[in-house]
C-alpha cells in the first residue's frame, strides 16, 4: 500500500522537472534507464502480486526450494573451484617440467 503513494511522489516530482531540450546523450541514457524501471517495478509487482496470492505453506516450501537451490549451487562452485585450482598447480607442474628439460 505504501508503494502506491510513493509512485504517486515520484510521478508529481517527475511532472515538476523541466523538460530538457537538445539531443543530449544524458536525457537518452535516462529515457534507457527508466525504461529498464519500468520493466522491473513490473516484474515486481507481478511477484508481489503472486506471493500476496499464495499460501503460507506455499511460501514456506518455495522458501526451502530457493534455499536447496542456493546450497546446490554453492556446492557446485566449491567443486568448481577446487577443481580449477588442481588444473593450475598440475599446469604449473608441466610448465616446470618443460622448463627444466629445455
Amino acid at each position: 500500500m505504501e508503494r502506491d503513494g510513493k509512485k504517486e511522489d515520484n510521478q508529481d516530482d517527475k511532472d515538476k522537472k523541466p523538460a530538457q531540450s537538445g539531443t543530449g546523450g544524458d536525457a537518452d541514457m535516462k529515457d534507457a534507464a527508466d525504461g529498464d524501471k519500468k520493466e522491473e517495478d513490473a516484474e515486481e509487482d507481478l511477484i508481489d502480486m503472486e506471493i500476496l496470492n499464495s499460501s503460507t505453506r506455499d511460501i514456506v516450501s518455495r522458501r526451502r526450494l530457493i534455499e536447496n537451490d542456493t546450497r546446490i549451487m554453492k556446492s557446485e562452485f566449491q567443486r568448481l573451484s577446487h577443481e580449477k585450482q588442481t588444473m593450475h598447480d598440475k599446469i604449473k607442474d608441466n610448465v616446470d617440467k618443460i622448463d627444466n628439460n629445455r
